[in-house]
């Protein structure tokens, strides 16, 4: 899929199918929000994927029309009465979800209504489809502008999921402007299509359809995996419990613990947005953006700038050098483009609950910022093989509180790719007093997915100090580690350039996904 982002990520636990009296419970998840409504069908009902699936990638960088589907086969009879797919933030063009034969034949097909509702949707059937055992079908959906979810590396080994077999490379796709069966494959990719599946002589196993798309349901917390020790190369303070709070609807979960996703960050449902039309260089104290899409960088002049419920195309900063300007941004989207560059910088801001794609690197968080209970990941192909990319870069009394971060651009020859999700290098000031405490950081990030600001023979590196790593889980991911050494986050490790021995240095309580610790390393 030559225009598709190319990096390495990890495939999600898989929880089976719903049960229980609420399944398929309407809800309506947009960045940032959920809305919960009536049942809409009876328990009986069951899907491939888990219900609080969400996408590594929420919006390829590709706007080419393509169909997407998945490729599978249930292991009992029975019906399918709707299809279900994820709206990402970007994706509008939906137009058509089909279900398809093995040869082609389009079984059933219905058309999508618009939607921008950010999460899961599900479209009835005109009526249901008897499906049988061990035969296999395609669901798909045809996104017109591009744009779409997808996670790769998910589905490149065969599996059973639900009680429906996939094949190995069960995501399909095809660039088509029409619909058509999708048949190619792509590194293993889930595009994160799926079916409303009845067993036969299931009860009451065909809901009412209706001409709405319904998003899915609510999803059950489940028990996290029992933690694995896994031999670590240097002692390592005993992991302590770390409470774990109720689990966030929509949420990425880890170790029973909730962290941000596309559907808990961004735009409010609901939001009606119209367009900003006032200044990108803003001098006035304490302006307030409020519910508007800004088509331009945002330059902050003025202290005090509040910037909430809008989206962003382009980014927003405050120069550290000019230190005339502050401001927050909340429940907002900030897409910093198909080209190199910053989404939110540089210094004298708070960033809570927003998302973050697009871009080289998604945040520089250089001096006095914290970025709290955001998402940060989905930053450009550089397919003029120059730029590094990465998540968030701090400097000095930079705070990294409750985020999920990734950086998830491909390698493109000769040196574009990922740096990783966190950055520290002492190359051009030193890093200081810094707080990075319970993120969660997505694996495929880079060699390293984050530095500690410690790397030896930089010019600064000597005064590197009060660096604070606490409460936070590494992905392990997928992708075997350099010298079969496991998989460790990236292909080198999980962090790199931290220095336990520096002046104020904390290491405490950090963890894989499987609950091994993981252990400083310079």
């Amino acid at each position: 899929m030559s225009d598709m982002p190319r990096h390495k990520l990890s495939a999600r636990k898989n929880r089976g199918f719903l049960a229980g009296a609420a399944a398929l419970a309407t809800i309506a998840v947009t960045a940032g929000a959920l809305a919960i409504g009536s049942a809409a069908a009876k328990a009986d009902t069951t899907g491939i994927f888990p219900d609080d699936l969400s996408p590594r990638i929420a919006a390829a960088s590709d706007n080419d029309s393509v169909v997407l589907g998945v490729k599978f086969a249930p292991t009992q009879p029975g019906t399918i009465v709707a299809l279900q797919y994820y709206q990402g933030p970007r994706d509008s063009g939906i137009t058509t979800a089909t279900l398809w034969s093995a040869s082609g034949a389009a079984l059933a097909s219905t058309s999508v209504p618009v939607n921008r509702t950010v999460g899961w949707h599900t479209v009835q059937l005109p009526k249901p489809v008897t499906v049988t055992a061990n035969t296999t079908y395609v669901a798909s959906y045809l996104a017109t502008k591009g744009n779409y979810a997808v996670t790769q590396n998910a589905l490149n080994k065969p599996r059973v999921l639900g009680g429906f077999s996939l094949p190995a490379n069960a995501g399909v796709f095809t660039y088509s402007r029409t619909n058509t069966m999708p048949t190619s494959t792509f590194k293993g990719s889930n595009y994160l299509a799926d079916i409303v599946f009845s067993a036969t002589g299931a009860a009451g196993s065909t809901p009412t359809p209706t001409a709405t798309t319904t998003p899915r349901p609510t999803p059950t917390p489940t028990t996290s995996p029992t933690p694995v020790n896994t031999p670590t190369p240097t002692p390592t303070p005993t992991p302590t419990t770390t409470p774990t709070p109720p689990a966030t609807a929509g949420g990425i979960t880890a170790l029973g613990r909730s962290f941000p996703s596309p559907a808990t960050t961004g735009v409010p449902a609901g939001t009606a947005l119209t367009p900003y039309t006032g200044p990108c260089t803003i001098q006035t104290p304490n302006v307030v953006i409020d519910a508007k899409v800004v088509n331009c960088y945002l330059r902050i002049l003025a202290k005090g700038v509040v910037i909430t419920r809008s989206q962003i195309v382009g980014g927003v900063y405050a120069d550290y050098n000019d230190n005339v300007g502050s401001f927050t941004i909340s429940d907002s989207l900030v897409d910093a483009g198909n080209s190199a560059g910053t989404g939110i910088g540089d210094a004298y801001f708070t960033a809570t609950r927003v998302h973050v794609t697009g871009g080289s690197r998604s945040i520089n968080c250089y001096a006095d910022c914290t970025v709290q209970d955001s998402y940060v990941a989905g930053q450009f192909t550089d397919n003029t093989g120059v730029n590094h990319e990465s998540g968030i870069r701090v400097n000095t009394n930079s705070h990294l509180i409750h985020n999920t971060i990734g950086c998830t651009a491909p390698d493109v020859a000769p040196d574009a790719g990922c740096s990783a999700a966190i950055t520290g290098y002492p190359d051009f000031d030193p890093v200081q007093n810094n707080v990075i405490q319970n993120n969660l950081i997505l694996a495929g990030s880079g060699g390293y997915c984050s530095y500690g600001g410690s790397t030896a023979g930089k010019p600064f590196s000597g005064q590197t100090k009060n660096i604070t790593f606490k409460d936070n889980i590494w992905q392990r991911g997928t992708e075997m580690g350099a010298g079969n050494r496991g998989y460790v986050c990236g292909y080198w490790g999980p962090i790199t350039s931290f220095d336990i021995t520096a002046p104020g240095a904390v290491w405490s309580n950090n963890l894989y996904d499987d609950g091994s610790a993981v252990a400083p390393a310079n």
